[in-house]
């Protein structure tokens, strides 16, 4: 019995850390999780004018929440004026008059993107959208003559109109977004993103 006693010891002592080892080394290191909102900031920030890069370009390292807050005001920056605008217009009765006629102005993107959408949705149709993109003179005598009595090419007019203007705020968009991220991913993408995670039991 004395004689094999110590035989044994060193085998278990030895045979314990092997099989307890890759236990260890398989959860030693979590997976990091891949998030689209780091994509679409890049794809967002190269559009971006140069001197404008610097203000977004520090969000590329930034946790996710600062990423996600900053490009949901960025949305918010975009969609308030847009309808604001678009509102004001049609209430108040008067809109400035920032017609090209070129095809590649602000004003001519505007006509082309919100002509897709409002005929899709049934409010205007292809001649009320011609009417405006035609540009030029042809567009502001549309706009003296028959704005009244075809409701579609004010329409299309007014949506036309608030988008050029609220791409003309670009730059003021991104600064007070940039600024803003910090305050808006502790106050509302924080708080809600642990809300969601606490609802759906993630840990």
């Amino acid at each position: 019995m004395s004689t094999r006693r110590p035989s044994l010891f060193p085998l278990r002592r030895f045979s314990s850390p092997l099989r307890l080892q890759p236990s260890r080394r398989a959860f030693s290191t979590p997976p990091q999780p891949s998030s689209s909102h780091d994509s679409r900031l890049r794809r967002l920030n190269d559009r971006l004018p140069k001197f404008l890069r610097p203000y977004t370009a520090p969000l590329l390292g930034a946790p996710v929440s600062h990423i996600a807050s900053f490009l949901i005001l960025h949305e918010i920056t975009a969609v308030v004026p847009l309808f604001g605008l678009v509102a004001a217009f049609h209430y108040g009765g008067w809109m400035p008059d920032l017609t090209t006629g070129d095809g590649d102005g602000a004003f001519d993107e505007g006509v082309r993107r919100f002509g897709r959408w409002l005929r899709k949705k049934g409010w205007v149709d292809d001649t009320d959208v011609e009417s405006v993109g035609a540009g030029g003179e042809s567009t502001r005598t549309t706009i003296g003559t028959t704005a009244a009595e075809r409701k579609g090419v004010r329409l299309v007019l007014e949506f036309a109109t608030a988008y050029a203007i609220t791409k003309a705020l670009l730059p003021v968009r991104i600064i007070a977004s940039v600024s803003a991220t910090p305050w808006f991913a502790r106050v509302v993408v924080g708080p809600v993103g642990r809300g969601v995670r606490g609802l759906f039991g993630s840990k």
